[in-house]
């Protein structure tokens, strides 16, 4: 696996195996526009200093999907380098070495520790998951008919948008949220460690998954913390909450709050798509979730704007709670700031489909 951001130059062996038409492939983090993002990759790592290519190859490979792998054969040769611009200077370069390998037939393979999944993979499938700013070169040979065995690749990678001003700990919870409600429990974990080591509150943590099921679902939620626990990652587990005879009238002032004078424009929308709508979403959503004090009502908006930027495709309820946040109290530059921080790996265009909401705040 290539290390986030490394500065000079390295060398990394990589192998392509394959078994009855499917390729190996492994997901695990890389750093992109200054966040960490899953991608699919082919296996293999970094090459020690004095360790031969194709002892390196087989010791990651081992590491990443614990294969054995046997009879590698050189193909291809990537010089490649990362530049903020196609004309600047760059920030490191490295040289990959890919190997196509034999492994033993039928072997199953177990993700190693950095590794957040590891698969067979159908060659087409593979076209589509690896979508790495530095796999074209990779992808190109697979695809031949006509293959180089020598390429080069600049991966061009703009200055990292600038984040607004948002507090550190909403930071951490608004990419918690978003990895949450998209199914990303690897990077689910590795931001809450990090929360938790910069002193976010667990209960706030918590607070912030419990948030993703009127959102996005019970299953979402409960995959983030099985992985949290999984993980060795302690849960608080505060159960209380408002009486639940009260959940009517909490529900309705919270989603009063939240909506100010569209408020009952909003309610007979959602009784146009069902009768039910409008009590479910004030005495569950609000009343049951949302009301809960363990989080500010202007941080649940913030946190429900990187949510749905990342679910995409929610444009009308995504502007809604951008408004709610300003209306609560929050700057616009907080809520772009909530979702600047939504990792690229939620979904290609989520962040420029939000950003161009926030003209109509």
């Amino acid at each position: 696996m290539f290390l986030p951001d490394p500065s000079g130059h390295r060398d990394v062996a990589l192998a392509l195996a394959r078994d009855r038409g499917r390729l190996l492939l492994v997901r695990n983090a890389r750093s992109a526009q200054g966040l960490a993002v899953a991608y699919w990759d082919l296996p293999g790592g970094t090459v020690e200093p004095g360790e031969p290519l194709e002892a390196a190859l087989r010791r990651e490979v081992h590491e990443e999907t614990g294969l054995a792998v046997t009879d590698p054969a050189l193909v291809l040769v990537v010089d490649g380098c990362k530049r903020r611009a196609p004309d600047a200077p760059p920030l490191y370069t490295w040289r990959a070495f890919v190997f196509e390998v034999k492994v033993p037939f039928g072997s199953i393979p177990v993700p190693g520790d950095e590794i957040e999944r590891v698969e067979w993979v159908r060659d087409v499938d593979a076209f589509a998951r690896m979508d790495g700013p530095y796999q074209a070169p990779v992808l190109a040979w697979m695809r031949g008919p006509e293959r180089r065995a020598c390429v080069r690749c600049d991966w061009v990678e703009p200055e990292p948008d600038a984040v607004p001003p948002l507090p550190a700990d909403l930071r951490h919870l608004c990419i918690v949220i978003a990895a949450a409600a998209v199914g990303d429990v690897g990077l689910v974990v590795r931001q809450v460690r990090d929360a938790l080591a910069d002193g976010v509150a667990p209960a706030r943590v918590e607070e912030t998954l419990l948030q993703v099921v009127p959102y996005a679902g019970f299953p979402r939620t409960l995959a983030a913390f099985a992985a949290l626990r999984a993980g060795g990652v302690v849960a608080v587990g505060d159960a209380t909450e408002h009486p639940p005879a009260t959940f009517p009238d909490v529900g309705a002032a919270a989603f009063g709050a939240v909506y100010g004078p569209s408020a009952e424009r909003v309610r007979q929308g959602l009784a146009s798509f069902h009768p039910l709508l409008p009590t479910w979403t004030t005495e569950f959503a609000y009343g049951r979730v949302l009301a809960r004090p363990a989080l500010a009502p202007v941080h649940r908006e913030l946190l429900g704007v990187a949510l749905l930027t990342a679910l995409g495709r929610a444009d009308d309820a995504l502007l809604g709670h951008m408004r709610a946040a300003v209306r609560l109290g929050a700057s616009p530059e907080a809520v772009a700031g909530a979702v600047a921080v939504v990792p690229p790996s939620c979904g290609p265009g989520r962040r420029a489909a939000a950003r161009a909401l926030l003209a109509r705040l």
